[in-house]
């Protein structure tokens, strides 16, 4: 039986990019990526956020950076794309649970529902059975505006463990 370990120097990665370093280093490879800064909406974001506009597999999106404030450490990113229809909300969520199955085809994943839809909570296992982190994939229902809004959300392990570190001690 395999046992599972937490590595602290690999890392989960979104568009190749890995989840921790600096707030400016991340930016930075985003920007690369043909991402452009979310400036109206960075201007009422709480000190440790991010935002961004972009492309996510073929949809227009925007990608939330959080990172610690102290030492400005990414450690988790959540990609949002609103769609006019449930159906196209569930398809592109069908293809990107494929794309994210293939990609960590060691993951844990875990099934559920949310508004009618199904979701997918995943533990990220690289192929030497290390821990690289969590990857959330849901859809909801929209505002009046949009019918549904799916997200990916990724979390990497190192920050996930300070993350709640700081939370415990916060207590």
């Amino acid at each position: 039986m395999a046992v599972l370990s937490y590595c602290q120097t690999k890392h989960l990665t979104i568009m190749g990019i890995p989840i921790t370093g600096s707030i400016t280093t991340f930016q930075q490879k985003l920007l690369a990526k043909n991402y452009r800064l979310a400036a109206k909406e960075n201007k009422s974001l709480p000190v440790g956020q991010r935002e961004f506009k972009g492309i996510f597999s073929g949809h227009d999106c925007a990608l939330r950076v959080y990172y610690f404030p102290d030492d400005k450490t990414v450690y988790k990113v959540r990609v949002v794309i609103d769609f006019l229809s449930a159906s196209n909300a569930d398809n592109a969520y069908k293809e990107i649970k494929r794309n994210l199955l293939r990609k960590y085809k060691n993951a844990s994943p875990k099934m559920g529902s949310r508004d009618g839809h199904e979701s997918m909570s995943a533990m990220i296992i690289d192929d030497d059975d290390d821990i690289l982190g969590f990857v959330d994939l849901l859809v909801f229902e929209g505002d009046d505006t949009y019918e549904s809004i799916l997200v990916v959300g990724y979390t990497d392990m190192d920050g996930s463990a300070k993350e709640e570190k700081k939370h415990t001690d916060d207590l």
